[in-house]
Parts: structure tokens; sequence; C-alpha cells
């Protein structure tokens, strides 16, 4: 893998996850509104874990020397939260 293959690996999980932790900021803003604090507190721990992953990414100066444990470590727990949150916001455990 070149260098430049190298970084436009990293800069696509960069953007992935800025993609989430925006679009999960705005979502929180609507649950808010809606009083839903049990959804609120699960996404709001997704977005402080993406938003760490992010740092993680930007922080690390090639993507050979990422680990990839922790990535993928990351990105189930995000998408155990997602699910998670997703079902609290849909009533699931009433």
């Amino acid at each position: 893998m070149t260098s430049t293959d190298s970084e436009g690996v990293r800069n696509l999980i960069s953007v992935l996850l800025l993609c989430f932790v925006v679009a999960a900021a705005v979502y929180l803003w609507f649950v808010n509104l809606f009083s839903g604090q049990r959804t609120f507190g699960i996404l709001l721990s997704a977005v402080l874990l993406a938003f760490s992953m992010l740092i993680y990414s930007y922080r690390t100066p090639r993507y050979k020397e990422m680990s990839k444990r922790l990535l993928m470590l990351g990105y189930l727990a995000l998408a155990i939260l997602l699910f998670l949150g997703i079902a609290v916001s849909l009533g699931y455990p009433a």
C-alpha cells in the first residue's frame, strides 16, 4: 500500500467518523427536545467514542501505525451503542 493509499484510507475513516458525530449530535439535539434521557445518554456515549476514534486517527501519523484491533473494537462498540440507542428510542425495553 503506497503512502497516498494509506492517507486515503485514513481520510476515509476520519470523514466517516466525522459524519457519524455530526449526525448523532443533530439527533441528540432532537432527542433532548423530546426528553428521551435514556436515549440521550446512550447516543452521547456513542458520539464521544466516535470523537475519540477521530482524534486517534488524526494523532496517528500513518495508517499502518494505527491499531487495527483498536479501530475494530471501536466500530463494534459504536454499532452496539447505535443499535441500543435505536432500540431504546423505539421503546423496545419498555
